[in-house]
């Protein structure tokens, strides 16, 4: 799964410690899912979407295979 999460944290200064202050989703589960290993849940995206300002379909698109 393609996610930008590691470029919008750079993009804002923000690193994984603050990210988790900021919307509860905990630093090494912010790890995990810029790893790939374990997928976000609705809740997280729209959380770190709004924490990073941008916009949660940018932020975590879809794959092409799910819109076929």
């Amino acid at each position: 799964m393609e996610n930008r999460l590691r470029e919008a944290r750079f993009m804002a200064r923000m690193p994984q410690i603050r990210l988790w202050l900021a919307t509860g989703v905990h630093y090494s589960t912010i790890s995990r899912i810029e790893c790939g290993y374990i997928t976000p849940t609705e809740d997280q995206k729209e959380k770190m979407a709004k924490a990073l300002n941008v916009e949660k379909d940018w932020l975590f698109p879809i794959p092409k295979k799910e819109l076929s």
